[in-house]
């Protein structure tokens, strides 16, 4: 679904800013009026912002620079910043320019504001978010958010587990594995930052940083919960692709360890649907790795994936799950459907975002197999092995 014009806005002000000027003082003034406004990077020098630019060249929203510095003046380095990265929007701050310096500069470095100096952090602040709203659309919003999430990955990316139980009894069955990024998390909500990368490559990047964290708690999960499985979320943009599945498949060939492995697929997408998706997940089961259809009952393609057969279980979206606390007969009813066509489907049955006995007493008496939200457990971290002493 298109995002509208207002969850644009939204998204804009919390944009990605490099500001580059050699006064280490105004630097350090702006961090402080704007380090919880905005995810900013200063730089007091415009050959390290350079390579700063070619490091990362989509992961800024826009770029502001001070004209006059020692090494490089601020027109020609927004036009070197220009080249680097086209799309992210320049704004230039300056003492003072003539009405033709400021059309040369606009025309070589595509300048999209000229500020006066000096001006206030909020007026840069205001002006930035600006530039990059009436410059916004669906894409371009989702690709700086994967821009970001591949930079993330690099220092801001960490894992923790929530628990799954057995309906009958209670007992852990299992863990899921979830992604957090603490400092992006200042700024967008986890959903958020999951849902604008899912359908760019960054996100078969982000599974496979997952396994590793697995990888690293496998001990401390084995000491505390025994060899349970631990399940993993892959994108359905990852699953058709064949060259992912082929890596994916390779490296579990070559992992050494008690602890199994599920895999979780989300509804939510058409590509579910494509041929290469249909080709490529079997390929999963055919290696030993059950694979459960993701929040079943969010979207509109839950009963047609359901008749696929190519799914190992389900996980009843937390949505429906809800509304049992609010008596909803009708998704009650279908609660308790979905449950037996699966059953007859050789299907396991989770249901997640349970949050009261209520709902966990109402699940296990229509039969679902294993439960899993806050009322058992929030996600938290483990602490590894490697770190007890």
């Amino acid at each position: 679904m298109e995002k509208s014009e207002r969850d644009l806005l939204h998204e804009a002000s919390y944009i990605n800013v490099l500001l580059v000027d050699d006064e280490d003082a105004l630097l350090a003034s702006v961090r402080r009026m704007l380090q919880k406004q905005c995810l900013l990077k200063t730089c007091n020098s415009p050959l390290a912002a350079i390579s700063l630019l070619k490091e990362s060249p989509d992961l800024y929203d826009v770029i502001i620079s001070d004209l006059v510095m020692p090494e490089m003046n601020g027109v020609d380095f927004l036009a070197e910043a220009k080249s680097i990265a086209p799309e992210t929007q320049r704004i230039l701050l300056s003492g003072s320019l003539s009405e033709e310096r400021l059309k040369a500069a606009i025309n070589k470095a595509g300048i999209s504001r000229v500020l006066t100096k000096p001006v206030p952090a909020s007026i840069i602040l205001s002006t930035a978010r600006d530039v990059v709203a009436d410059n916004a659309s669906p894409t371009s919003v989702s690709n700086r958010m994967a821009q970001r999430v591949r930079a993330s990955l690099r220092d801001d990316h960490t894992i923790v587990f929530q628990p799954r139980v057995n309906a009958q009894d209670f007992h852990v069955t299992g863990l899921e594995a979830l992604s957090r990024f603490p400092k992006l998390q200042q700024s967008f909500t986890t959903e958020e930052i999951i849902t604008a990368a899912e359908n760019h490559p960054v996100i078969g990047d982000l599974a496979f940083r997952v396994l590793e964290w697995v990888g690293s708690y496998q001990d401390s999960i084995l000491n505390q919960y025994g060899s349970v499985p631990v399940s993993i979320n892959i994108s359905p943009y990852s699953v058709s692709d064949t060259n992912f599945v082929t890596s994916l498949v390779d490296m579990l060939a070559k992992r050494r360890s008690p602890l199994p492995l599920e895999f979780e697929v989300t509804e939510q997408s058409n590509m579910a649907f494509t041929a290469e998706f249909q080709k490529n997940l079997p390929r999963l089961r055919a290696a030993g790795y059950d694979v459960f259809l993701d929040d079943f009952g969010s979207g509109n393609n839950s009963i047609a994936l359901l008749r696929r057969g190519v799914f190992s279980g389900l996980k009843i979206d937390k949505s429906l799950i809800a509304s049992l606390d609010d008596h909803n007969a009708v998704d009650s009813s279908f609660v308790e459907w979905v449950t037996k066509v699966a059953h007859q489907l050789e299907m396991k049955v989770i249901a997640e975002g349970i949050e009261t006995l209520d709902a966990a007493t109402f699940l296990r008496h229509v039969g679902v197999d294993e439960l899993q939200g806050y009322y058992f457990g929030k996600p938290a971290p483990l602490i590894p092995a490697t770190d007890r002493e």
